[in-house]
Protein backbone atom coordinates (compact mmCIF):
# COMPACT_ATOMS: atom_id res chain seq x y z
CA UNK A 1 0.00 0.00 0.00
CA UNK A 2 1.17 3.59 -0.59
CA UNK A 3 0.11 6.22 1.59
CA UNK A 4 0.74 10.12 1.02
CA UNK A 5 -0.08 12.75 3.51
CA UNK A 6 0.69 15.91 2.59
CA UNK A 7 0.54 18.69 5.66
CA UNK A 8 1.45 21.59 3.54
CA UNK A 9 2.59 22.71 -0.08
CA UNK A 10 2.79 26.38 -0.99
CA UNK A 11 3.04 28.12 -4.33
CA UNK A 12 4.27 31.58 -3.48
CA UNK A 13 1.17 33.50 -1.96
CA UNK A 14 -1.43 31.91 -4.61
CA UNK A 15 -1.82 28.35 -4.09
CA UNK A 16 -1.31 26.24 -1.54
CA UNK A 17 -2.18 22.17 -0.87
CA UNK A 18 -3.05 20.93 2.88
CA UNK A 19 -3.73 17.98 4.57
CA UNK A 20 -4.37 15.86 1.87
CA UNK A 21 -4.48 12.20 2.64
CA UNK A 22 -3.74 9.50 -0.66
CA UNK A 23 -4.17 5.84 -0.36
CA UNK A 24 -3.67 3.30 -3.28
CA UNK A 25 -4.12 -0.24 -2.66
CA UNK A 26 -3.32 -3.20 -4.25
CA UNK A 27 -6.22 -4.30 -6.06
CA UNK A 28 -7.54 -0.98 -6.22
CA UNK A 29 -8.18 2.66 -7.82
CA UNK A 30 -8.43 5.62 -6.37
CA UNK A 31 -9.74 8.22 -8.39
CA UNK A 32 -8.24 11.78 -8.49
CA UNK A 33 -10.45 14.53 -9.35
CA UNK A 34 -10.71 18.55 -9.71
CA UNK A 35 -10.67 21.16 -11.95
CA UNK A 36 -7.32 22.78 -13.80
CA UNK A 37 -5.25 23.65 -11.60
CA UNK A 38 -7.10 22.31 -8.32
CA UNK A 39 -3.86 20.52 -7.34
CA UNK A 40 -3.75 17.04 -8.98
CA UNK A 41 -0.70 17.20 -10.81
CA UNK A 42 1.04 18.84 -7.80
CA UNK A 43 -0.04 15.63 -5.99
CA UNK A 44 1.10 13.39 -8.09
CA UNK A 45 4.62 15.21 -8.26
CA UNK A 46 4.61 15.21 -4.63
CA UNK A 47 4.21 11.51 -4.67
CA UNK A 48 6.71 10.92 -6.95
CA UNK A 49 9.32 13.32 -4.98
CA UNK A 50 9.14 16.10 -8.35
CA UNK A 51 8.14 19.09 -6.02
CA UNK A 52 8.91 19.26 -1.98
CA UNK A 53 6.04 19.07 0.51
CA UNK A 54 5.56 18.87 4.20
CA UNK A 55 4.37 15.66 4.60
CA UNK A 56 5.63 11.92 4.67
CA UNK A 57 5.12 8.94 2.03
CA UNK A 58 5.59 5.50 2.47
CA UNK A 59 5.42 2.45 0.16
CA UNK A 60 4.77 -1.02 1.31
CA UNK A 61 5.31 -0.08 4.99
CA UNK A 62 8.67 1.39 4.01
CA UNK A 63 9.45 5.42 4.55
CA UNK A 64 10.16 7.22 1.58
CA UNK A 65 13.36 9.89 2.08
CA UNK A 66 13.04 11.69 -1.46
CA UNK A 67 17.22 12.47 -0.84
CA UNK A 68 17.78 9.21 -0.14
CA UNK A 69 18.97 6.56 -3.23
CA UNK A 70 18.08 3.63 -1.84
CA UNK A 71 14.62 5.24 -1.03
CA UNK A 72 14.16 6.45 -5.00
CA UNK A 73 15.12 2.94 -6.52
CA UNK A 74 12.69 1.37 -3.89
CA UNK A 75 10.13 3.60 -5.29
CA UNK A 76 11.18 3.14 -8.86
CA UNK A 77 10.80 -0.46 -8.72
CA UNK A 78 7.60 -0.28 -7.27
CA UNK A 79 5.81 2.87 -9.35
CA UNK A 80 5.01 3.10 -13.16
CA UNK A 81 4.04 6.82 -13.71
CA UNK A 82 2.34 7.33 -17.08
CA UNK A 83 2.57 11.47 -17.51
CA UNK A 84 -0.22 13.03 -19.28
CA UNK A 85 2.20 13.43 -22.55
CA UNK A 86 3.62 10.77 -24.27
CA UNK A 87 7.47 11.24 -23.42
CA UNK A 88 9.76 9.06 -25.44
CA UNK A 89 12.85 8.75 -26.80
CA UNK A 90 11.64 9.88 -30.57
CA UNK A 91 14.59 8.39 -32.19
CA UNK A 92 13.97 4.90 -31.22
CA UNK A 93 11.25 2.37 -33.21
CA UNK A 94 8.77 0.87 -30.76
CA UNK A 95 10.71 -2.15 -30.73
CA UNK A 96 13.87 -0.94 -29.17
CA UNK A 97 11.62 1.28 -26.87
CA UNK A 98 10.63 -1.63 -25.17
CA UNK A 99 13.94 -3.85 -25.39
CA UNK A 100 15.64 -0.57 -23.82
CA UNK A 101 12.77 -0.96 -21.25
CA UNK A 102 13.28 -4.64 -20.61
CA UNK A 103 16.83 -3.84 -19.86
CA UNK A 104 16.05 -1.55 -17.35
CA UNK A 105 13.67 -3.79 -15.33
CA UNK A 106 15.31 -5.68 -12.29
CA UNK A 107 13.19 -8.29 -13.33
CA UNK A 108 12.36 -10.32 -16.26
CA UNK A 109 9.47 -8.93 -18.66
CA UNK A 110 7.14 -11.65 -19.83
CA UNK A 111 7.64 -11.67 -23.41
CA UNK A 112 3.73 -12.96 -23.95
CA UNK A 113 2.16 -10.27 -22.32
CA UNK A 114 4.25 -7.78 -23.63
CA UNK A 115 3.17 -9.31 -27.13
CA UNK A 116 -0.38 -9.27 -25.88
CA UNK A 117 -0.55 -5.62 -25.08
CA UNK A 118 1.24 -4.88 -27.99
CA UNK A 119 -2.07 -7.01 -30.65
CA UNK A 120 -4.78 -4.98 -27.72
CA UNK A 121 -3.36 -1.87 -28.92
CA UNK A 122 -2.70 -2.15 -32.07
CA UNK A 123 0.72 -1.14 -32.54
CA UNK A 124 2.09 -4.09 -34.26
CA UNK A 125 2.39 -2.79 -37.80
CA UNK A 126 4.67 0.37 -36.18
CA UNK A 127 7.05 -1.61 -34.37
CA UNK A 128 9.71 -0.74 -36.64
CA UNK A 129 8.78 2.96 -37.30
CA UNK A 130 11.13 6.01 -35.72
CA UNK A 131 8.46 7.33 -32.63
CA UNK A 132 9.17 10.59 -33.65
CA UNK A 133 7.14 9.89 -37.11
CA UNK A 134 4.01 8.31 -35.09
CA UNK A 135 0.56 9.86 -34.63
CA UNK A 136 -0.02 11.05 -31.13
CA UNK A 137 -2.45 8.49 -30.09
CA UNK A 138 0.07 5.64 -31.33
CA UNK A 139 2.66 7.52 -28.99
CA UNK A 140 0.14 7.79 -26.46
CA UNK A 141 -0.09 3.19 -26.57
CA UNK A 142 3.73 3.22 -27.14
CA UNK A 143 4.16 4.74 -23.64
CA UNK A 144 1.43 3.10 -22.10
CA UNK A 145 2.28 -0.54 -22.80
CA UNK A 146 5.90 0.18 -22.14
CA UNK A 147 4.68 1.14 -18.51
CA UNK A 148 2.47 -1.98 -18.46
CA UNK A 149 4.55 -4.54 -19.91
CA UNK A 150 6.55 -4.47 -16.70
CA UNK A 151 3.90 -5.63 -14.21
CA UNK A 152 4.35 -2.83 -11.76
CA UNK A 153 2.74 -3.21 -8.34
CA UNK A 154 1.12 0.21 -8.83
CA UNK A 155 0.89 2.66 -11.68
CA UNK A 156 0.06 6.12 -11.11
CA UNK A 157 -1.78 7.60 -14.38
CA UNK A 158 -2.45 10.69 -15.25
CA UNK A 159 -4.81 11.92 -17.94
CA UNK A 160 -5.10 8.04 -19.49
CA UNK A 161 -7.41 8.86 -22.23
CA UNK A 162 -5.66 11.86 -23.76
CA UNK A 163 -4.84 11.28 -27.36
CA UNK A 164 -7.09 8.29 -27.54
CA UNK A 165 -10.05 7.00 -30.10
CA UNK A 166 -13.11 5.19 -28.54
CA UNK A 167 -12.25 2.00 -29.29
CA UNK A 168 -8.77 3.01 -27.24
CA UNK A 169 -10.74 4.15 -24.67
CA UNK A 170 -12.88 0.98 -24.32
CA UNK A 171 -9.77 -1.26 -24.63
CA UNK A 172 -7.90 0.65 -21.90
CA UNK A 173 -10.47 0.84 -19.50
CA UNK A 174 -10.65 -3.14 -19.71
CA UNK A 175 -6.96 -3.77 -19.70
CA UNK A 176 -6.84 -1.33 -16.38
CA UNK A 177 -9.85 -3.82 -15.10
CA UNK A 178 -7.45 -6.84 -15.65
CA UNK A 179 -4.19 -5.31 -14.24
CA UNK A 180 -6.33 -4.35 -11.25
CA UNK A 181 -7.52 -7.81 -10.79
CA UNK A 182 -4.04 -9.21 -11.05
CA UNK A 183 -3.33 -6.99 -7.90
CA UNK A 184 -2.05 -3.75 -8.93
CA UNK A 185 -2.96 -0.20 -7.06
CA UNK A 186 -3.70 2.50 -9.38
CA UNK A 187 -4.30 6.22 -8.69
CA UNK A 188 -6.30 7.66 -11.54
CA UNK A 189 -6.35 11.28 -12.26
CA UNK A 190 -8.85 12.03 -15.08
CA UNK A 191 -10.83 14.84 -16.39
CA UNK A 192 -13.06 12.03 -18.26
CA UNK A 193 -16.01 11.18 -15.69
CA UNK A 194 -17.17 7.97 -17.24
CA UNK A 195 -14.02 6.93 -17.45
CA UNK A 196 -12.77 6.98 -13.88
CA UNK A 197 -16.65 6.07 -12.68
CA UNK A 198 -16.11 2.72 -14.31
CA UNK A 199 -12.58 2.24 -12.55
CA UNK A 200 -13.01 3.73 -9.15
CA UNK A 201 -12.81 1.82 -5.74
CA UNK A 202 -12.34 5.11 -3.89
CA UNK A 203 -12.11 9.12 -4.52
CA UNK A 204 -10.81 12.45 -3.90
CA UNK A 205 -12.01 15.02 -4.59
CA UNK A 206 -10.39 18.57 -4.46
CA UNK A 207 -10.62 22.27 -5.24
CA UNK A 208 -8.17 24.75 -4.96
CA UNK A 209 -5.78 22.41 -3.09
CA UNK A 210 -8.65 21.70 -0.37
CA UNK A 211 -9.59 18.45 -0.10
CA UNK A 212 -13.98 18.00 -0.45
CA UNK A 213 -13.91 14.65 -0.56
CA UNK A 214 -12.29 11.17 0.33
CA UNK A 215 -14.45 7.96 0.49
CA UNK A 216 -15.09 4.79 -0.73
CA UNK A 217 -17.54 3.45 -3.39
CA UNK A 218 -19.50 1.86 -0.41
CA UNK A 219 -19.38 5.31 1.47
CA UNK A 220 -20.87 7.35 -1.62
CA UNK A 221 -24.00 5.11 -1.79
CA UNK A 222 -24.51 5.93 2.44
CA UNK A 223 -23.94 9.71 1.61
CA UNK A 224 -25.61 10.47 -1.76
CA UNK A 225 -27.60 7.33 -2.76
CA UNK A 226 -25.42 6.84 -6.18
CA UNK A 227 -22.43 6.70 -7.69
CA UNK A 228 -23.32 8.79 -10.26
CA UNK A 229 -19.89 10.79 -10.94
CA UNK A 230 -21.34 14.06 -12.20
CA UNK A 231 -23.69 14.20 -9.77
CA UNK A 232 -21.65 13.64 -6.91
CA UNK A 233 -18.84 16.28 -8.35
CA UNK A 234 -21.65 18.69 -8.14
CA UNK A 235 -23.17 18.11 -5.17
CA UNK A 236 -19.44 18.03 -3.83
CA UNK A 237 -19.14 21.85 -5.60
CA UNK A 238 -22.05 23.09 -4.66
CA UNK A 239 -20.96 26.65 -4.10
CA UNK A 240 -19.46 26.91 -7.57
CA UNK A 241 -22.22 25.43 -9.18
CA UNK A 242 -24.80 27.51 -7.74
CA UNK A 243 -22.41 30.43 -8.79
CA UNK A 244 -22.51 28.88 -12.48
CA UNK A 245 -26.40 28.26 -12.17
CA UNK A 246 -27.18 31.92 -12.11
CA UNK A 247 -24.72 32.69 -14.86
CA UNK A 248 -26.13 30.22 -17.07
CA UNK A 249 -29.34 31.71 -16.16
CA UNK A 250 -28.58 35.16 -17.14
CA UNK A 251 -26.75 33.74 -20.43
CA UNK A 252 -30.48 32.72 -20.71
CA UNK A 253 -31.56 35.89 -20.99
Amino acid sequence: MILLNIDQKKYGNTFELSDIKLKIAPSKVTLLLGHNGSGKTTIIKSLLGLTEYKGNCSIEDTNISYKDSESINFMKKNISYISDHAALYEFLTPYEYFNLIKSMQSKVVDESYLERLIKLFEIGKYLKVPIGDLSYGNKKKVQIVSHLCWKPKYVVFDEPTNGLDPDMVIILKKVLQVVKGKGTGILLSTHNLSFGENLMDHIIIIRNGNELLNSSIQELIKKFGTFDLESIYQSVNEEYYQEIEGLIHELSL
